[in-house]
């Protein structure tokens, strides 16, 4: 009876996890280096599917109750991502400060009296590494005749970041209408991406203290829950009936809420974009 209680606990929550995955995963069209890093992302997944599905066989045959064995699978697939480091804000300062990078080197290409294709050809070699496969992307379509506006409009979409979104303006104001001087106006973006940066690495460092709370408050609960198992396992029984099992439920429910509040409190929004049309697809 236990390996059944795991095995379907362990069965509903690979079910539950593989429809979320599922409905969010995004289809885009493969730029270069994306299928390397959409290769590690699987790797990733499959490593936390794994867990998941190990930890509710695990809590379904200690407790013989479907409605744990599904928690804690879906428990071990989110709270690695939500107690660990913030990457998701770390990756995205390293973008801002790569497009800096590359807007101002882009301006300095320019004073050399290059013209905008070459000067985006030119630093697309040598372009920081987080922003590389979307500039080489671009590149690769200039050089298969792809009209500029519409390659950088692409470019745009592909990176879907409202500071790269400022500096493709500016290319696309002078690629259409003639606008002189882009080097001056690539250099504010860089400067005014550097202060950017320097904003959201302030905030941060003071929003990390949520994180640490949530990861407290995290910490305290199931190790309540785990301590009751083992000491008092006659005050957790009446979970054990199907009420006690609806009751718990509702209980998870309302900590998984309490805990995506908190992780949302913690979270930096992004600046709006304002490149936000359709682009035509760009040959790769």
């Amino acid at each position: 009876m236990a390996a059944l209680y795991a095995l379907l606990g362990a069965g509903a929550g690979a079910a539950l996890l593989l429809i979320v995955t599922g409905l969010r995963a995004p289809v885009r069209p493969d730029r270069p280096g994306r299928a390397e890093q959409r290769r590690a992302r699987t790797g990733v997944s499959a490593a936390r599917l794994a867990a998941a599905l190990a930890a509710a066989a695990a809590v379904g045959a200690a407790t013989r109750w479907p409605i744990a064995a599904l928690l804690a699978g879906i428990g071990a697939w989110t709270l690695p991502a939500v107690l660990g480091a913030d990457r998701d804000a770390r990756r995205t300062l390293s973008r801002v400060e790569a497009i800096a990078a590359w807007a101002e080197d882009l301006a300095g290409t320019l004073r050399a009296a290059a013209g905008i294709e070459q000067a985006i050809l030119q630093t697309a070699a040598v372009a920081p590494a987080e922003i590389r496969p979307e500039l080489s992307g671009l590149a690769a379509a200039l050089r298969a005749g792809v009209r500029l506006p519409d390659a950088l409009r692409a470019f745009a979409k592909d990176l879907a970041d409202p500071t790269a979104d400022m500096v493709v303006n500016v290319l696309l104001q002078a690629a259409q209408y003639q606008a002189r001087d882009i080097a001056t106006g690539l250099s504010g973006v860089g400067r005014a991406a550097r202060r950017q940066a320097s904003s959201r690495l302030r905030v941060a460092t003071g929003r990390s203290r949520t994180r640490t709370s949530t990861r407290i408050v995290v910490a305290v609960v199931l190790g309540t829950v785990v301590l009751l198992m083992i000491f008092a396992s006659d005050f957790l029984a009446p979970y054990g009936t199907a009420v006690g099992q609806l009751a718990l439920a509702v209980l998870g429910a309302l900590f998984a809420a309490a805990l995506a509040w908190m992780v949302r409190t913690g979270r930096i929004p992004d600046l709006p974009r304002i490149l936000t049309g359709t682009a035509e697809e760009v040959p790769s």
